[in-house]
């Protein structure tokens, strides 16, 4: 996770590591790749791959389910206040990750002047 998953000794297989951490903020991405590994599992099926790899689709799609169940039911343990404050924190969050990279404010481009 130091090295933003670039160094992962178990390729991206994220939900099987113990060091993942999802936050709700992450609900919709999740569910995004979950459909993701379940196209490329029908890819797979329509291609006829050795059974390892649908395996391998199979388990990681509920490993993520798995993440999602629990994420969902811990929310739904929550009051109806506190849901609100964190489902309110998870869109920002969502926000703030989807500009990253990106420059808000305006800038505005100074030339140098040199005066002889």
């Amino acid at each position: 996770m130091r090295a933003g998953g670039g160094a992962c000794p178990i390729r991206f297989q994220c939900s099987g590591c113990g060091f993942y951490r999802a936050d709700p903020s992450y609900i919709p991405a999740i569910e995004d790749h979950v459909q993701a590994l379940r196209a490329d599992r029908e890819t797979a099926t329509a291609m006829e791959v050795d059974d390892f790899v649908l395996r391998n689709l199979t388990d990681q799609i509920t490993s993520y389910q798995h993440v999602l169940d629990s994420m969902r039911t811990k929310l739904a343990s929550y009051d109806r206040e506190e849901r609100d404050e964190v489902e309110q924190a998870a869109a920002v969050l969502r926000k703030v990750r989807a500009g990253i990279g990106q420059i808000e404010l305006p800038i505005t481009a100074v030339t140098s002047r040199t005066t002889s």
